[in-house]
Parts: structure tokens; C-alpha cells; sequence
């Protein structure tokens, strides 16, 4: 009985143990964001709005070299008008691969006639991160977070999460393993690389547009 008893107080111990350890974590969490005049339940449920369910959507194109050079991880970008993107992944007939993750895309495949790209449309005005930027087999990919379509995307600047490195872990396994595949036919086809020509978040001359900017 004895022996039981000391397991038990031992094992009450470590949960309280570890009860304070998450307190005192949330407190620092809780003072940290408040100087950067955040509320951490804010933070809290915008993560949590725009992690869950990520897709990967991909638009490829072959950018100039004022372009390229524009992107930089931890940047920010403001893109102003509709974003086309596939969910369909496989390989790239163009230098660059463009990488969206995403769980707010407009899903506008069944409106396609016949042209199965299936196609996904981030909203005018759209704010995305630059996660990472890495070639391969000289193919580019540059990967995007899809951010909230509200003034909460600047909620990001504040802060670094956690998950990010292993987004971009896992993203440059599968640019590994998709670039080099097989072409899909209808994301070869003129009228495809016609949509997804342009940079995201810059004119075609590499000048990036004000994220602050309103519509």
C-alpha cells in the first residue's frame, strides 16, 4: 500500500511539476506578445485558423532574373490581383515553382470546362510569407504561406512559428521528388503558363508592391 502510495504522490508531483512549467511558459508568452501589442488568445486562434488542413497549390513560371533575386525568406508579400494555382503537383516545365500552402484558397475547379488544371484562386490583395527559397537540379521552388485575408496577417511579423522549419523540411522533399517527374500535359499548355506568367507580390521588373497597402 505504501509502495502505491509513493507512486502516486510521485506522479501528483511531476503533473504539478509540469502544470507550473506550462503556466509559467503561457505567462511568458502572455508578457512577450503584450509588448508587442498582441493578445496572445488573438495569436492563439489565428495560428490555429490558418495551420490546420494546409494544401499544397503550385503555379510555374519562368522568372526574369530581377525577379528571382526578389525573393528572400521572411518576407513579406502583398499580391494584388487574383492568385491561380494547382493542386495538381508533379513536374515543372519552367524554372520556377511557386509553392502556395494554404487552407483559405477558393477552390474554383468545378467552374473549369475541361481544362482540369484544377484550379484554386487566392483573393485579390492576398498577404503571403516567403517560408524558404530552394534549388534543385536547377529548378527553383519558392515557398509561400497563405496568410490571413484580414488585417491578422501582420500578426506574423511579430513572430516566427515553430512549424515553419519543418514546412519547409518537408516542402523541399517533395519539390525533391515532383520537379523531375513527368509533365503534367493541361499545366504545359499555353493557356496555363499564360495565367501564371507573372510574379507574385512584384511587377515583372522585380519591384515589390507595399504590403500596407489597402484596397
Amino acid at each position: 500500500m505504501s509502495m502505491n502510495m509513493n507512486k502516486n504522490e510521485n506522479m501528483n508531483t511531476n503533473k504539478n511539476k509540469n502544470e507550473q512549467s506550462a503556466d509559467r511558459e503561457r505567462a511568458a508568452m502572455e508578457e512577450m506578445f503584450s509588448a508587442m501589442g498582441l493578445d496572445l488568445g488573438t495569436v492563439e486562434s489565428t495560428v490555429n485558423e490558418i495551420l490546420p488542413g494546409l494544401a499544397m497549390y503550385v503555379r510555374d513560371v519562368n522568372l526574369n532574373a530581377a525577379c528571382a533575386e526578389a525573393y528572400k525568406p521572411e518576407m513579406f508579400l502583398l499580391e494584388r490581383g487574383f492568385t491561380d494555382a494547382s493542386a495538381r503537383v508533379m513536374g515543372m516545365k519552367t524554372t520556377h515553382r511557386i509553392t502556395i500552402l494554404s487552407n483559405h484558397m477558393a477552390d474554383l475547379s468545378e467552374y473549369e470546362h475541361g481544362t482540369n488544371w484544377q484550379l484554386f484562386v487566392a483573393n485579390h490583395h492576398a498577404h503571403f510569407k516567403v517560408l524558404d527559397v530552394y534549388e534543385y537540379q536547377g529548378k527553383t521552388q519558392i515557398l509561400l504561406l497563405h496568410l490571413p485575408d484580414d488585417e491578422r496577417w501582420k500578426i506574423f511579423r511579430s513572430f516566427k512559428l515553430k512549424l515553419e522549419n519543418q514546412l519547409v523540411e518537408e516542402s523541399r522533399r517533395r519539390f525533391e521528388n515532383k520537379c523531375e517527374q513527368a509533365v503534367i500535359p493541361e499545366l504545359a499548355t499555353e493557356e496555363w503558363l499564360e495565367r501564371c506568367k507573372d510574379p507574385i507580390g512584384m511587377d515583372n521588373d522585380g519591384n515589390l508592391y507595399d504590403v500596407e497597402e489597402m484596397w
